[in-house]
């Protein structure tokens, strides 16, 4: 890979299998987030639409990584 924007040729296609289609519409519970900022966040005040993205984990300088995690599409580069 030369760029950084160049996928594998054997990365698999992700799937979707639905399992998510039914929160579609559904509110976000009241729950406080820490932000980067060192604020704490309560997505559902935001109003309009919220992304939200969660990273699995990269791991831990000296332990291993979980059996398979290198085999989960998109795992490897991800932080706790």
């Amino acid at each position: 890979m030369d760029q950084f924007t160049d996928l594998p040729k054997d990365l698999p296609i992700p799937a979707d299998d639905g399992a998510g289609d039914h929160l579609l519409g559904k509110a976000l519970p009241a729950i406080a987030l820490a932000s980067t900022d060192g604020q704490w966040v309560d997505l559902s005040a935001i109003a309009g639409y919220v992304v939200l993205y969660c990273y699995p984990m990269t791991g831990r300088p000296g332990l291993p990584l979980p059996p398979g995690w290198d085999a989960i599409p998109g795992a490897r580069g991800c932080t706790p």
